[in-house]
């Protein structure tokens, strides 16, 4: 009986994240181009600050000051998604903390927790990991928004198929090039090309696509 009456909420939820497909676009649009371009400066940032022409056992940044820099890089973006959420809440008269926001966030969190753990992990147990670490990170975020696209825009389910497949291919060249090319180089571009160059494309196209809609 508990679950007859909690069903017809969830449906609400779910009915009322579908048809809001305007107002997601007016949140992820502005959050997917500014990721983009943090990421492209972070990881530009963090190659320069290596050296280009550094040996490959040399690491002049370590695993740590590598994976945090990227965390809270993340978070960053966090605190945009959730700035730009909340002045779409408030233009529609309402506050930001929702059954929809929380229903969100519930479904996009084991994805994001298992890639955090067990990337981080890997990290942290050898520097060599970092390209690891980067595919894992992009592959579970492409399935965190694979988890949403029900109540999503098209591009971000776009985004999520791209970032999983580009997650899965990363994996495959890390191990691929292990003792070739340097790990942080290679782990720094990864993460540009997923959350800088993809972000920016995927953004791009929506901006076009809601253009040729007006």
């Amino acid at each position: 009986m508990a679950k007859l009456k909690t069903l017809p909420e969830h449906v609400q939820i779910i009915e009322s994240l579908m048809l809001r497909s305007k107002q997601h676009r007016a949140i992820m649009i502005p959050t997917m181009l500014m990721t983009g371009i943090a990421a492209l400066v972070l990881g530009t940032s963090l190659t320069l600050k290596a050296g280009r022409g550094i040996d490959l056992h040399t690491y002049p940044i370590s695993a740590g000051d590598w994976t945090w820099t990227w965390i809270s890089a993340a978070f960053c973006a966090l605190v945009v998604a959730l700035f730009f959420a909340g002045k779409q809440a408030k233009a529609d008269g309402h506050t930001l903390n929702t059954p929809q926001l929380r229903h969100v966030f519930r479904s996009l969190t084991p994805a994001l927790l298992l890639g955090f753990v067990t990337g981080t992990a890997l990290s942290f147990h050898d520097i060599r990991f970092l390209p690891l670490t980067a595919s894992l990170w992009i592959a579970s975020y492409g399935v965190a928004l694979l988890s949403i696209r029900l109540y999503t825009t098209k591009s971000a389910r776009f985004l999520g198929i791209l970032m999983l497949a580009l997650g899965l291919a990363c994996f495959w060249v890390s191990l691929r090039t292990q003792a070739v090319i340097h790990p942080i180089h290679l782990a720094n571009f990864f993460m540009s090309i997923a959350f800088g160059m993809f972000h920016l494309i995927v953004a791009s196209g929506s901006i076009l696509f809601a253009k040729a809609q007006a």
